[in-house]
């Protein structure tokens, strides 16, 4: 974990360009195994966070534990059990696009907040499996602040699994690796 947050650090360190001619992805998923997430939290929570705060990085943290619960509106909750009876399928797609979305204008939100700025999201497995967060991401790329992704997974054969699960998305985020 410490040779993650350490790499991490240096890149933080960078500040974010947007007069580039190509639009880059500024997004950065810290990927660790999913049995390390208590060790993940705490390190970002106990170590990194109080380093940032000594080195006046500026940073939001987003813990994502609750987020289904209050960035979903009880009308939208309503349409979604009514779905659920009417097709079990459907309804599942309904809360992975609807939390997709709010998740999306929650980061877009945190990211307005503190510009040139970094937003931690962590507590990402709270969301699964209705969550992807390629799409998340990739609807975000014009934030003038990086998103850091807890991504508790891995990488075998090129592609990302999130939680032991493939996971489709083509992340152009800069990947870090715990070891």
């Amino acid at each position: 974990m410490e040779s993650m947050f350490t790499a991490l650090l240096e890149i933080l360190k960078t500040p974010l360009r947007h007069d580039r001619g190509v639009k880059t992805d500024s997004s950065i998923l810290l990927i660790y195994p999913p049995t390390r997430e208590l060790d993940f939290r705490e390190h970002l929570l106990d170590s990194f966070v109080p380093e940032l705060d000594a080195k006046g990085i500026p940073y939001r943290l987003l813990d994502l534990t609750g987020f289904l619960f209050s960035g979903l509106s009880e009308d939208q909750i309503e349409s979604l059990r009514e779905d659920e009876f009417e097709d079990y399928r459907w309804m599942q797609q309904g809360l992975s696009k609807r939390s997709e979305a709010a998740l999306q204008a929650r980061l877009t939100e945190e990211a307005a907040k503190i510009p040139g700025g970094n937003v931690f999201v962590y507590a990402t497995v709270a969301l699964y499996p209705v969550v992807r967060y390629g799409e998340v991401l990739r609807g975000l790329r014009d934030l003038e602040a990086r998103i850091c992704l807890g991504f508790p997974g891995e990488e075998r054969g090129g592609k990302l699994h999130f939680m032991n699960q493939a996971d489709g998305a083509n992340y152009l985020a800069v990947k870090l690796f715990a070891r």
